[in-house]
C-alpha cells in the first residue's frame, strides 16, 4: 500500500482519471442518468465551466496593465481573480459533483478545524504556510483549494505544476497570471525558478500557501523558514477504492460529473509541524525526517482503507491496529460538504467583463482608444459598484493577527470561556459582526452592552456615504456625458467634472489611474450580473456601443462617404464660413451626407432656407 502515498509518481493509467469517455473500473456507485441525461450534464457543466473560465481569463487580460500602475494592486487583483478561479470549481463541483467530505487531524490541529452552526467547515490555518500532500486522484488539488476557500485564503494559494501545463490555452496562461511554479523536473534549472518565485513569496506580511510535493521541499523550507512557521501535511483517501486500486481508475471526470458517481466520500486527515523543528541543514537527516512522515502517511492510509476512518493514536499504533495487535481508536471527523456562497458570488466571477463592458459604453469607438482612459474609467467605476454594495475597500487580514488582539483583549477583561471561545472560533473582522456576536453571545450583560455599543450598521458611515455618493454621480456625469461643442455653458451644472466655462473647446479629463486603483475594492456590479454566454455578452455590447457611436457621430458631425473629403472643423468666432461659389451657396467641396441633407435631397427646400452645403456649426448653433 506504500504506492497511495506517494505523492508524485502515478501508478496505473496516468490518464485515465482525466477521462471524459471513461467510467472508470469497479466504481462502487450506481449509475444515476442515462446517456441523454449525460449528454445535458456534459453540456451544463461545460457550458458553465468554459464561460466561467473565459471570464476569469479575461479578466486577467483586463487587470494585466495594473503592473505598470501599481504591482500592489496588480497582486491583490490577480489573487482576486483565482478566488474567482476556486469559486468556479466549488460552485462546478457542488452542482454536479457533490460529496460528502470528512476532515480530521491529530494533537497539532487543536484548534484549528471548526463546524459551523449552518454545518460548514472553518479552518483557521495561519495566513503563511507550506502544505504538502499524498496524490490520490486528479481532483486533489481541487479539494486542497476548497480548504484554502474556507480559509478566506483561496486567492492567494500558489501550486507547484509540470510545465508541460504552462503551454495550455487559457488554463496556462491563468497559471502564469498566478504566479504558480512551473517545474521541469530538472534541478538545475528548477532551483532557479524556485529562487526566482520566492523572491515573490518572501515578505512575512504576504498572504502564501505553498502546496508542493516532495520533490524540492527541503530547498522551498530553507528559502521560506525566515518568513514562514508551519509545514501542514494532509493525507488524502477516497471511499470506494478496493485494496490495491487507486482512485483515479474508478472516478473519472465521466463517472463523476456525468454519471453522477463521485467518491462516496473525501476524507482528510491533517498534521502540522514547526518548520524550526525540522532539521533542514543535513540532507541525510532531513531525508530520513521525510521517509518517516510518508511512511506514516502510509499507515493511517492503512488504517483508513480497513477501519473507513483516520486513527486518533499515533502512526505506529494506528498500524499495529491494522495487524490486530491494538484496539483501534477513531479520529472525531468533522462532516461536511463542499459548498460555495451562493448565485451573487459564481456571478461575480462576471464583475470585471461588465465592469469594463459598462466602461466602454462611454468610449468613442471611432476615434482612437485612449487606454489610460479606459483604466481610468473602469477604476471609477469600481468606485460606483463599491458605493452600491455598501462596503468600504477590505485589506487582506491576518486571522493570526485577529486571535492575537482577541487573546491580548481577553488578558485584560476576561471574558466568560464560553464566549471566548465563540471569539476565537468566530474571529469577527468587523465592528458590526463583533456586536452580532456578542447580542446573541448568550449572555444578558454582555449582550445589553453589545446592543448600546455604536457599531456600524455598515461598513461606511452614511454622511461618508452621501458624500461619496454626490461625488460619485458628478463623475459619473463627467465620464458618460459627451463633451459639449465650444459654446459658452448656460450654466455649471452642464461643466464635466474638472472643466470650466469657456468659449473654448475643453480637452477631456483623464482620470489619473494610479491615484483611482490604490484601493482593493469588489470588481462586481451586483446590478449589472449576466447569467448569458459570454460570447453573447460581449458580441451585443461592442455591437450596441458603435451602433451608437456611429448614431452619436452621424448626428453631429455628419457621415462623408467614399471619395467625399471630411468636413472642415469649424471655428470657435465663426470666422471660417464656407464660402460660396456664384452665390449659389454650393461648396466646392462634396458636402457631408447629414440627416437635414438627406431631408433637403428628397424635397425642394422651403423659400428662404439655406442651401444644402452651407451649414455650419459656430459657437454650438448650426448656421
Amino acid at each position: 500500500m506504500a504506492a497511495k502515498g506517494t505523492p508524485s509518481v502515478a501508478s496505473g493509467d496516468g490518464g485515465a482519471g482525466m477521462s471524459l469517455t471513461k467510467s472508470g473500473v469497479n466504481n462502487p456507485n450506481p449509475i444515476l442518468h442515462g446517456g441523454m441525461g449525460q449528454a445535458e450534464r456534459a453540456f451544463s457543466a461545460g457550458s458553465t465551466f468554459l464561460s466561467g473560465l473565459l471570464a476569469i481569463s479575461a479578466s486577467q487580460f483586463i487587470g494585466a496593465p495594473l503592473k505598470l500602475v501599481d504591482p500592489k494592486f496588480y497582486d491583490s487583483y490577480m489573487a482576486w481573480t483565482k478566488e474567482s478561479f476556486a469559486v468556479l470549481m466549488t460552485t462546478i463541483t457542488q452542482w454536479w459533483s457533490p460529496t460528502i467530505v470528512r476532515v480530521s487531524g491529530d494533537e497539532s490541529m487543536k484548534g484549528q478545524l471548526y463546524q459551523m452552526d449552518d454545518g460548514t467547515l472553518k479552518c483557521n490555518f495561519p495566513h503563511r504556510l507550506v502544505l504538502m500532500a499524498n496524490h490520490q486522484l486528479y481532483t486533489d488539488w481541487l479539494y486542497l483549494w476548497w480548504i484554502a476557500y474556507t480559509n478566506k485564503m483561496h486567492g492567494r494559494i500558489y501550486i507547484i505544476l509540470k510545465e508541460s501545463l504552462k503551454q495550455l490555452p487559457i488554463f496556462g496562461w491563468g497559471a502564469q497570471f498566478y504566479n504558480f511554479i512551473f517545474l521541469s523536473r530538472k534541478w538545475e534549472t528548477d532551483k532557479w525558478r524556485f529562487k526566482q518565485a520566492f523572491n515573490h513569496l518572501r515578505n512575512p506580511e504576504d498572504p502564501m500557501w505553498l502546496l508542493i510535493f516532495p520533490e524540492g521541499l527541503q530547498f522551498c523550507l530553507q528559502e521560506l523558514k525566515q518568513s514562514t512557521n508551519w509545514l501542514y501535511d494532509c493525507t488524502i483517501a477516497y471511499e470506494g477504492v478496493p485494496k490495491g486500486m487507486y482512485g483515479q481508475d474508478i472516478y473519472t471526470l465521466k463517472s463523476s460529473f456525468f454519471e453522477g458517481r463521485p467518491p462516496k466520500s473525501v476524507n482528510m486527515f491533517w498534521r502540522r509541524f514547526k518548520i524550526a523543528d525540522i532539521p533542514l541543514d543535513n540532507d541525510a537527516v532531513f531525508g530520513r525526517w521525510l521517509t518517516n512522515r510518508w511512511r506514516e502517511k502510509d499507515y493511517i492510509l492503512e488504517y483508513f482503507y480497513k477501519f473507513g476512518h483516520f486513527p486518533a493514536c499515533d502512526a505506529v499504533s494506528a498500524m499495529q491496529a491494522v495487524e490486530g495487535k491494538k484496539t483501534p481508536q477513531h479520529a472525531k471527523a468533522i462532516s461536511t460538504e463542499v459548498k460555495g456562497g451562493g448565485w451573487d458570488e459564481f456571478l461575480s466571477i462576471f464583475g470585471p467583463i461588465t465592469t469594463a463592458a459598462g466602461a466602454l459604453s462611454s468610449v468613442d469607438m471611432t476615434e482612437p482608444l485612449n487606454f489610460d482612459a479606459i483604466l481610468g474609467k473602469v477604476a471609477m467605476q469600481q468606485q460606483l459598484n463599491l458605493l452600491e454594495l455598501g462596503k468600504a475597500p477590505i485589506t487582506t487580514k491576518s486571522q493570526e493577527a485577529i486571535r492575537g488582539a482577541l487573546q491580548a483583549a481577553n488578558l485584560q477583561n476576561a471574558l466568560p470561556p464560553g464566549l471566548m471561545d465563540k471569539l476565537m472560533k468566530e474571529l469577527p473582522d468587523t465592528q458590526e459582526k463583533m456586536q452580532k456576536l456578542l447580542a446573541n453571545s448568550g449572555f444578558p450583560d454582555i449582550a445589553a452592552k453589545a446592543a448600546n455599543a455604536p457599531a456600524a450598521k455598515a461598513q461606511l458611515p452614511l454622511s461618508t456615504q452621501q458624500s461619496i455618493r454626490k461625488a460619485a454621480q458628478q463623475a459619473q456625469q463627467g465620464v458618460i456625458r459627451a463633451n459639449p461643442p465650444g459654446g459658452r455653458a448656460n450654466s455649471v451644472s452642464s461643466i464635466p467634472v474638472g472643466g470650466e466655462a469657456s468659449n473654448t473647446h475643453r480637452k477631456a479629463v483623464t482620470p489619473n489611474p494610479a491615484k483611482s486603483v490604490q484601493k482593493a475594492m469588489p470588481m462586481a456590479n451586483m446590478q449589472a450580473m449576466v447569467t448569458r454566454p459570454l460570447s453573447t455578452m460581449a458580441v451585443q455590447t461592442a455591437a450596441k456601443t458603435l451602433r451608437n457611436a456611429a448614431a452619436q457621430r452621424a448626428k453631429q458631425n455628419g457621415v462623408v462617404l467614399p471619395g467625399q473629403a471630411p468636413a472642415k472643423k469649424p471655428s470657435v468666432n465663426g470666422s471660417a464660413a464656407s464660402k460660396k461659389v456664384n452665390g449659389t451657396g454650393v461648396g466646392k467641396t462634396p458636402s457631408p451626407l447629414t440627416a437635414a441633407n438627406l431631408a433637403a435631397v428628397a424635397k425642394k427646400p422651403p423659400v428662404g432656407s439655406k442651401a444644402v452645403g452651407t451649414q455650419k456649426y459656430v459657437n454650438g448653433k448650426m448656421t
